[in-house]
């Protein structure tokens, strides 16, 4: 069984930050480049900056399954909305509804503040679009474009109204 429970400033963040590191490895091999995931490491993470807006997926013994964060727009183009930041659930966990449920609680709580939420995801990620697709989020037009050093990222928006 797992609960969503808020992060607190006494979360486990070393263990938040394996859960971003592995999932990452798994989730955007194929889809980002190989360079760039080669040189990440699990400093490249500050989750305890953002424990305010962190929701964590835990099992029964305490295990961090899945995070999911959220808050106000960073794009400017959407200033007045509320953003999904960032959802990722360990491999061994994905596809058993962690991830729906860390995403109704985000809605719910955006929903207290904003009419509208959205997301960024890889144009490349066909299979999170889909499963943001079957939680309510709606592809828009709107495309972004990142260049990276170790090349082009292209991402779609997504969005939701509560």
């Amino acid at each position: 069984m797992i609960q969503i429970i808020n992060a607190t400033s006494k979360t486990d963040f070393d263990a938040v930050r394996e859960l971003y590191y592995e999932t990452w490895q798994a989730a955007y091999a194929g889809l980002l480049p190989a360079s760039f995931l080669a040189h990440l490491t699990k400093a490249r993470w500050h989750p305890e900056t953002q424990w305010r807006t962190l929701l964590l997926a835990v099992t029964e013994t305490g295990q961090i399954v899945g995070v999911c964060r959220y808050g106000k727009a960073r794009l400017p183009k959407y200033s007045g909305w509320g953003e999904l930041q960032s959802i990722y659930v360990l491999p061994a966990w994905q596809h058993q509804g962690v991830g729906a449920q860390l995403i109704r609680v985000s809605q719910a709580r955006l929903a207290a503040e904003y009419d509208r939420a959205y997301l960024a995801v890889l144009d490349s990620n066909l299979s999170a679009q889909r499963f943001y697709q079957q939680i309510g989020f709606q592809l828009t037009a709107d495309v972004q474009h990142q260049q990276t050093p170790d090349g082009a990222l292209t991402t779609v928006i997504m969005t939701t109204t509560f």
